[in-house]
């Protein structure tokens, strides 16, 4: 259980927890809603997610597109799928879209509601040429394990692979503010924004890829 009443799990090989102690809930909503999804600006948004795990970020952007008649296409990278019963055990809600995106098919597009298509790959994101890299996206989580603990999932050359794959203007956003995070994305072509930090940490990161310069003589100038 964190700080915010709500739970979390602990990785059995990493040892290392999939939320924030200091809260759940509150960090998911603040980094990937506040941050993030609220952030995109847009009716329709297509997200890319590293790191599905217990679903809570997933199941928060379904609720958040729900309320505000948002479309949602969103593709999630996850090595190690939790189970849906130990999902459901959570406790994060009742409703059974929560159960629906644990129990939707791998590899395959589905429809969790009518605004909202669901698009899971078991698969590990360092390895390229998998089936999300075959799409384009708007908006990116980047909710791996901490750099500490899962080093190689925070490195320029991946961070390049999802640049590529982002619109123009397109945004990345994740909990981890750390100096050799921001020099990563940095060098992958990312415009770098330390913003304020969910409870317990001071800062997160809000990464945006520049929209392309306007051609020579594209300019409003004061021309004869």
């Amino acid at each position: 259980m964190t700080d915010d009443g709500t739970a979390t799990l602990r990785h059995p090989l990493f040892g290392d927890t999939y939320h924030s102690l200091h809260g759940a809930a509150t960090e998911s909503e603040h980094v990937f809603i506040r941050n993030g999804l609220a952030a995109a600006g847009k009716a329709t948004v297509r997200i890319l997610e590293a790191g599905f795990g217990s679903g809570l970020n997933a199941w928060l952007s379904l609720q958040y597109a729900r309320q505000r008649g948002m479309r949602l296409d969103y593709r999630t990278v996850e090595r190690y799928p939790v189970d849906v019963q130990t999902a459901c055990r959570l406790g994060y809600t009742d409703d059974p879209l929560f159960a629906a995106l644990h129990r939707s098919a791998w590899e395959t597009e589905q429809a969790i509601t009518e605004n909202f298509t669901l698009t899971k790959y078991a698969a590990d994101m360092t390895a390229a040429g998998g089936g999300w890299e075959a799409f384009r996206y708007d908006l990116v989580y980047f909710d791996a394990f901490a750099p500490d603990t899962q080093p190689e999932m925070w490195t320029a050359d991946l961070f390049r692979r999802i640049f590529r794959l982002l619109s123009p203007g397109g945004i990345l956003v994740t909990y981890s503010a750390k100096g050799t995070v921001k020099q990563a994305l940095r060098e992958a072509g990312f415009t770098v924004r330390r913003l304020p930090g969910a409870p317990g940490k001071h800062h997160m990161v809000r990464a945006e890829k520049p929209l392309p310069a306007p051609p020579p003589g594209s300019g409003t100038g004061h021309g004869a």
